[in-house]
């Protein structure tokens, strides 16, 4: 685990050189490549089928189709900035206002989508391999059954809490993610720092505090931000706002108490919609 970012401390505020125009690797370009080919294949094969009254062919085509459009439109929407989207006030977990940075919504439907399609191919897959009569088609069915049950608890959990945030408060920072919730109050803060753990990514170097609060609603099913634990870890392609603008505000009230306060008023919003935090 390095920083191979800028990072931001209490005297200097944070550099994002090095972040670049991307949130995402281009490791990643081969993936968008091939769901991009992919998705009009099946788009294809499912107007094949519905042409030649192949409904096997149509079915098969229509999962393809939507399965890999929803890989590639999470993947288009992830290497973006941002929407630009304005902050926000709202309720911190402690129950006073703070200034909240949403999760995308677009990020939020695609991934959604993909999940569904994912429940989707399970359950076809283990009612193929369930009724081949088979000893092996059997397990494999009862396998793929429990792979959707699992990833249909996980996307249910994901709606309930959704819609994820960042919330800068007088009291401290929260990151309600995917499947969990983790805040720490300001005292423990140390740094904020820019990093690429493969995509970009806000970290707040936090010491462990008995002030700090982590909630895992799904268990060891999250997103990973948490095994960084004390550090609390954003990966911007869910942020609606974009990183550099979150990035600043954290780093400028880090490094000025005095003016935490104003996190539960108007005018922090003010503040940082205008630009007055990259100082």
């Amino acid at each position: 685990m390095g920083a191979d970012d800028g990072t931001a401390g209490r005297d200097r505020p944070p550099t994002t050189a090095r972040w670049s125009g991307r949130r995402l690797p281009r490791s990643a370009l081969p993936g968008t490549v091939f769901f991009a080919v992919a998705a009009p294949c099946g788009l294809i094969a499912a107007v094949g089928g519905v042409v030649e009254r192949d409904w096997v062919l149509f079915v098969g085509g229509a999962v393809i189709a939507l399965l890999f459009g929803s890989l590639l439109g999470l993947l288009v929407v992830a290497s973006s900035r941002g929407s630009g989207a304005a902050p926000t006030l709202a309720q911190s977990p402690r129950g006073t206002s703070g200034v909240r940075f949403g999760y995308s919504t677009i990020a939020y439907f695609w991934f959604t989508t993909v999940l569904v399609m994912c429940v989707v191919v399970g359950l076809i897959v283990a009612v193929a391999t369930g009724t081949s009569g088979s000893v092996f088609g059997g397990v494999a069915g009862v396998v793929f059954a429990g792979m959707a049950v699992l990833l249909a608890w996980y996307l249910v959990a994901l709606l309930r809490l959704a819609p994820g945030e960042l919330l800068l408060s007088p009291a401290g920072i929260a990151h309600r993610g995917l499947t969990s919730l983790y805040s720490v109050p300001w005292s423990a803060v140390q740094a904020v720092e820019a990093w690429r753990l493969g995509t970009s990514v806000i970290v707040v170097k936090a010491d462990p505090s008995p002030e700090s609060v982590v909630r895992r609603y799904t268990g060891r099913f999250d997103t990973g931000e948490l095994r960084f634990l004390p550090f609390l870890l954003v990966r911007t392609y869910w942020l609606a706002a974009d990183r550099e603008v979150v990035l600043s505000a954290l780093a400028f009230y880090h490094a000025h108490p005095e003016l935490r306060g104003e996190l539960a008023t108007p005018e922090a919003v003010r503040r940082i919609a205008e630009g007055r935090t990259g100082s």
